[in-house]
Formats: C-alpha cells, sequence, structure tokens
C-alpha cells in the first residue's frame, strides 16, 4: 500500500476535504498536521480518514459509484486484482444491505456499522468525532446526543409506525420483496466468482466417471467377470480414474508453467489462484481412488480366484498360470508388491501432509526434537515425504506395465496418462534447481515468535 501513488493521492485529497480547501501544495506546518491525523492510531481517527476518502463531494451521503471507486482504489493498492474486477458486484452489494428503501445513497452512521460488523443500524459506536465535530454532525444527520434521527429509524416524522393492517401488509410484502432480491443477488455474485471453478470442477468429474464407466462396462463383458463377480469391474474402473488423478496431481504444483497461463488468455476461463484447493482435491479422489482398487483386488478378486472351482479357474487360467495360485503368491509378484509398496508410501505421505501434521503442536514440537528428527516433525515432514511420491511413479509404471488379464501393450496405458505430466513436472523442479544456483539467496534474519506467521529477512 506504501508503493501506491493513487492510494497516496485519495488521502491526501481526503485531507484536504476536511480543510474545505482546494490545495495544490501544503506548507511545512500543514504537512506535520497532516501526518499526525494519518499518524493516529485509534480506530475512529482511521475511520473518519476513511469516510472522508468515501465521501468525495462532502455532502454526508455516499452513492455506489463513490463505495466502487474506494473498493477499486483500495484493491489496486493492495493489488487484489480479483477484487479490482468485482467491485462493482461488492458496492451493489453493500449498497443492498444498507440502503434496502432504494434512495440511491447511505449515511456515514450506516457505513460505520457494516465496518463495526453491528447486526443493526440502531447499535452502532458513538458519533465519529473530528475537529469540526458539530458540522460533521450536522452532515451525518446525527443530533448531538449521538441518536439517530427517525427518518434513519425507518419510522414517520412524528415518530409513529404503520398504523392499519393494509399498511403492515405492504410493509411485510416489501420486506419480502428486498429479500429475494437480495437472495437473487447473492445468487448471482456466487455465478459470476465461482463460473470457472465450476465449469473446471464439472469436466473433472465427467472424465472420472467416463472413464470408470468405460472400463467398467469393458470388465464386465469378459469370462474373468464369471469369477470375481463385479469386484474386478470396480477395481479396473478405479484404476482409470487413478491414471487419471496420478497425472493431474502434478499440473497444479508446475509452478512455472502455472505462471506463464496467469498471462495468457486461459486466465479469463481457468481458476489458477485454486491451484492449491485443486491439488488437494485430486489427492482425495485419489485416496478413494486407492481404496477402492486395492480394497477390491485384495479382499474381493484374490480371495475368489483362490476360492474358485476347476471350472471357472479355466476361465483365467491364462492369466495366473495352469495352476491355481494361492493368497501370498499374488501379493508376492511383480503386480503384489508394486501395489502394496506404492499404498505405504502415499499413506506416509498423505497423512503427513494433512494440516494437523504440517501446522500446530506438530511443528511447534519440532523445534523441541534434537536433529536430524526434527527435520521429520511439522513441515519438513509434509516436505521430505513428499519426496517419496517420486519413488510412488516409477512403481506405478512398472505396475502398469505388469498386469494381469492384459498382455497386449497399447492396453497397458498407464505410461500413456502420466508421461507428459511427469515429463513436465520433472522439467521443473530441473529448472527450479538451476535458479537457485544462479541466484543464491541469503537468509538475514528470521522471527518466528509471531503467532500466526513468521518474520523472514532474505538478501
Amino acid at each position: 500500500m506504501v508503493d501506491s501513488k493513487e492510494f497516496a493521492e485519495g488521502i491526501f485529497d481526503a485531507l484536504a476535504r476536511r480543510r474545505r480547501q482546494n490545495l495544490e501544495r501544503i506548507t511545512k506546518e500543514e504537512l506535520y498536521d497532516f501526518w499526525l491525523q494519518i499518524s493516529d492510531q485509534s480506530f475512529d481517527a482511521r475511520l473518519q480518514i476513511f469516510f472522508d476518502m468515501v465521501d468525495t463531494n462532502v455532502d454526508g451521503r455516499i452513492t455506489r459509484e463513490e463505495v466502487q471507486e474506494l473498493i477499486v482504489l483500495s484493491a489496486s493498492a493492495n493489488k487484489l486484482a480479483k477484487l479490482k474486477e468485482q467491485a462493482e458486484e461488492y458496492a451493489s452489494l453493500i449498497m443492498e444491505e444498507l440502503d434496502p428503501e432504494n434512495l440511491g445513497y447511505i449515511e456515514l452512521w450506516q457505513l460505520e456499522t457494516l465496518l463495526l460488523q453491528r447486526d443493526t443500524y440502531m447499535n452502532y459506536s458513538r458519533p465519529l468525532s473530528t475537529a469540526s465535530g458539530a458540522q460533521w454532525s450536522q452532515n451525518l444527520g446525527v443530533g448531538a446526543s449521538g441518536a439517530v434521527p427517525h427518518a434513519a429509524k425507518g419510522e414517520d416524522d412524528d415518530g409513529s409506525g404503520p398504523q392499519t393492517w393494509g399498511e403492515e401488509m405492504r410493509e411485510r410484502r416489501r420486506g419480502w420483496g428486498r429479500g429475494v432480491a437480495k437472495a437473487a443477488s447473492h445468487v448471482r455474485v456466487a455465478a459470476e466468482e465461482n463460473w470457472r471453478r465450476a465449469w473446471v470442477l464439472a469436466l473433472w468429474f465427467a472424465a472420472m466417471a467416463a472413464l470408470f464407466v468405460w472400463k467398467f462396462v469393458q470388465y464386465r463383458r469378459t469370462a474373468a467377470f464369471q469369477v470375481m463377480g463385479y469386484c474386478l469391474p470396480t477395481a479396473k474402473g478405479a484404476a482409470e480414474t487413478l491414471k487419471l488423478n496420478m497425472a493431474l496431481v502434478l499440473l497444479p504444483v508446475c509452478r512455472n508453467t502455472l505462471t506463464w497461463l496467469r498471462s495468457s488468455w486461459a486466465r479469463f476461463f481457468v481458476p489458477f489462484d485454486d491451484n492449491i484447493t485443486f491439488h488437494k482435491m485430486i489427492a482425495t479422489a485419489i485416496v478413494v481412488g486407492i481404496t477402492l482398487h486395492a480394497g477390491n483386488h485384495l479382499a474381493c478378486d484374490f480371495p475368489r480366484v483362490i476360492a474358485s472351482g476347476p471350472e471357472e479357474y479355466r476361465l483365467v487360467a491364462g492369466a495366473f498360470g495352469a495352476s491355481k495360485p494361492t493368497y501370498g503368491r499374488l501379493i508376492s509378484g511383480v503386480e503384489g508388491v508394486t501395489g502394496i509398496a506404492m499404498v505405504v508410501l502415499m499413506t506416509v505421505s498423505f497423512t503427513l501432509a494433512t494440516h494437523p501434521f504440517r501446522k500446530g503442536e506438530k511443528e511447534a514440537s519440532a523445534s523441541r526434537l534434537p536433529a536430524p528428527l526434527n527435520r521429520l516433525a511439522g513441515f519438513n515432514a509434509f516436505w521430505y515425504s513428499h519426496h517419496l511420491l517420486g519413488i510412488v511413479y516409477l512403481l506405478l509404471l512398472a505396475h502398469g506395465y505388469f498386469l494381469f488379464l492384459v498382455r497386449r501393450w497399447y492396453e497397458k496405458t498407464t505410461w500413456m496418462y502420466i508421461s507428459v505430466p511427469l515429463l513436465l513436472y520433472v522439467g521443473e523442479r530441473m529448472l527450479r534447481a538451476l535458479r537457485s544456483n544462479a541466484h543464491p539467496v541469503k537468509i538475514l534474519k528470521k522471527l518466528d515468535s509471531l503467532r500466526y506467521c513468521f518474520y523472514l529477512e532474505v538478501y
């Protein structure tokens, strides 16, 4: 904010309007007076500056355009591009909340109520005090005692409310209409804010559903289905979604690629700033896929093959051998060993990536552990355990090649899913390593005594 010229000009104009002057230049004494007002740490003083910046025409009333202008100014000062784009919608929501009668303006005491997050307009704090408090009280419509006039309370000038049953019903209908209009506005704003997320998620869910159904139907028609039942197509359908998600989960963490895409036309259709949230959602889908795939194989498919009769086993003998296998033989083969190893490594990695292990007491306790054990807790546990996923991808390639019931190479599609995302991610990591060596960073100072953040000074 300190680097924003527009914001500085806005503060200067607001302080100048207090003096009822149109200043082009100021003296040293006036600059000192401005500095005293800006550096005042009290809530009322800061809030008054905020009000003065909003009320550009000094009439004690704030229009929707003035609210929108301030939102744009604040968003620009804080480099919040999304807030700047949606300033009009947010300004409309504020006006709908504080101007239910559609007067076209709100008064400063109402905006103060909004900022103080009070439930009603009547429970506002004391009137704002300035050097010309009496004059401001007239502009704001606030009396010397700090009471809001009757008009602001929604009553007639004589203090009486609705007198007849008809007037009461009309008032209720107006209230219902305002409620419907407000709800419709919230829905419209929510749709405008989330349509990018919605279509990406819809496409993702549709892709997973299509792959699952395709593979399920394919194995439902095989001879092996007569031996293993619905466990087989369920496991294979889940495996197909796993291939997709193991490829997609790498894309949200390709930082350089995302930085490039954010500057392209694609940013208007894809919410690239939600990359970590999408990464976590894909990881959750992977957990579900692993549960279905491994669970059906270990608890259903294999036991049914072992328990099958001679006639049934003949249908799958080409995949499992002439003699019926034992459970130990099934899980000790390449398919079983790679699958179980992946489940173990991913369980460790995913568990240490959850919030309780990354943050909070776990991270605090890490500082009390002796080296090198302190590197196995908190964020370090998440960071280093995630590198186990490199081994997982190698195991996945092997697991996807040595498959039961699949013999043709072009039907072993695991490498087709993950090769491009994996090469992209490996390339990004290599680029990051080269940049870190070419542009070393030295930590000059670190303070982590703050509760929710830490101070890091680098060179």
